[in-house]
């Protein structure tokens, strides 16, 4: 019998978290789109261009810092209901906007609502999933994401010819009250409840996500690290055995976004204007076969994850990653600007999303969540993805005005060197973490020292 026909209350909840996927991919993309419509009724500067996209990244900053610690003190379902409310919120003011000002409060508080799903969703499908469904669960996560900029990037081509970017963004008001709802139906995180003392709850929840054995199995890992479970963050971290997840949960949150990947995905049709493919019609239509293929290599990661293993889909894609971002460096020097100097670039950025997406678009999630032992995992999911966010509103604030002195070429150059060192840190210290309890990979990490 399938896992699905024995916990299929497993799967459900898996399905719904997940959503928050959609809303983070959506606000990745759409803003692509809008772009090249907002400029008619609220003009923008090269400065404020960049400030508007870099906003959601800016507010998601922000959230990470404290969605950790609330996630800890209110628990994981009442963090997502949170995340919902507020991406519904941002969304009704920033279709709203009339000006540069509203225009960057209702991305910085979309922003929020993303930065909170993007610690709390993971997080929660790490504690609440089964071992052998969690890789393909994140993986879900990462899949439903690349889904959501890819039905951002069809709903702009949808909405070009009337111009409309307020419809652009309501659109993200339908995936937000259904994770809104959905949330309201899943059962809280069981390690969450754990370590709220709430022994029985959490038992019943494990025996309802889990088959018997593993239920009982992981309850009594969590017996067993019960006294470092409620020890405080400073005594662990100045033990050695911490350091190595440390240093990897905080690397990869920052080289993940040091890709390029958001940046490159929210400014994809003005790249491919600026390299030659002039219209808008045939930058939208570039935009929406990168998404389509965003999203159809991320089903491939969702099929491998759980059988190859999270360490060889990551050096696969960040080694593609470097590949396709030096090549397409060399392109934007090397040839004048025109449709195939456009075409190749286009090509060039395809293999780069490809390698994204089957490696570090699946593999992050999974990495800072699983890495990260018991008593440390939702702070230092939260320092991780600071970095994470805070490093891609960096990047996206000056993309434009670096792009301008280096070129988008420097620009490929630049995010492919980071790519190497990402590269380089997965090979030699991410240790593989398939098929193995959050506990279990925790003892690992002691063994190496």
């Amino acid at each position: 019998m399938s896992l699905f026909r024995e916990k299929p209350f497993a799967f459900f909840i898996l399905l719904f978290a997940a959503l928050g996927g959609l809303l983070y991919g959506y606000d990745i993309g759409v803003i692509s789109g809008a772009l090249l419509f907002i400029q008619k009724d609220i003009p923008l500067s090269t400065e404020q261009t960049s400030l508007v996209v870099a906003a959601v990244l800016g507010g998601g900053s922000i959230a990470t810092l404290i969605s950790g610690p609330m996630a800890d003190w209110i628990g994981r379902k009442k963090m997502i209901i949170l995340a919902a409310i507020i991406v519904i919120i941002g969304t009704i003011l920033l279709a709203g906007a009339y000006n540069f000002s509203s225009l960057l409060l209702g991305r910085l508080i979309q922003g929020i609502s993303i930065g909170i799903i993007t610690i709390v969703i993971p997080l929660y499908i790490a504690e609440a999933t089964p071992k052998n469904m969690r890789g393909r669960g994140l993986a879900l996560f990462q899949l439903i994401l690349t889904l959501g900029i890819l039905l951002a990037y069809a709903i702009n081509l949808l909405l070009a010819p009337s111009g409309n970017w307020r419809g652009m963004f309501y659109c993200v008001l339908i995936p937000g009250f259904i994770l809104f709802l959905g949330s309201l139906f899943i059962p809280e995180s069981p390690v969450w409840l754990f370590s709220k003392g709430k022994k029985s709850k959490a038992k019943n929840i494990l025996q309802k996500l889990r088959l018997q054995k593993e239920a009982e199995k992981e309850f009594q890992e969590m017996e067993e690290l019960k006294q470092e479970t409620h020890a405080s963050i400073e005594k662990f971290t100045w033990q050695k055995h911490y350091f190595l997840p440390l240093f990897l949960a905080l690397s990869i949150g920052t080289l993940n976004q040091l890709t390029g990947i958001n940046v490159i995905l929210q400014f994809i049709t003005i790249i491919l204007k600026d390299s030659g493919l002039q219209t808008n019609l045939l930058s939208l239509l570039g935009s929406i076969g990168i998404g389509l293929i965003n999203f159809i290599i991320t089903i491939f990661a969702l099929v491998l994850v759980d059988k190859i293993g999270r360490k060889p889909l990551l050096l696969i894609g960040t080694g593609g990653i470097v590949l396709s971002l030096f090549f397409a460096g060399v392109t934007s020097f090397a040839l004048d600007d025109g449709t195939f100097k456009g075409t190749v670039i286009l090509i060039s950025l395809v293999g780069f999303i490809c390698s994204f997406a089957i490696g570090p678009g699946v593999v992050v999630w999974l990495a800072v969540s699983e890495i990260l032992p018991n008593a440390l995992r939702s702070k230092g999911m939260a320092v991780a993805l600071f970095l994470n966010s805070i490093s891609s509103t960096i990047y996206a604030s000056f993309f434009l005005s670096l792009a301008q002195n280096i070129g988008f070429g420097g620009i490929f150059m630049l995010s492919a060197t980071f790519s190497l060192i990402y590269f380089l840190i997965t090979y030699f210290y991410l240790p593989e973490t398939k098929h193995k309890t959050l506990e279990e990979i925790e003892e690992g990490f002691r063994k190496r020292i």
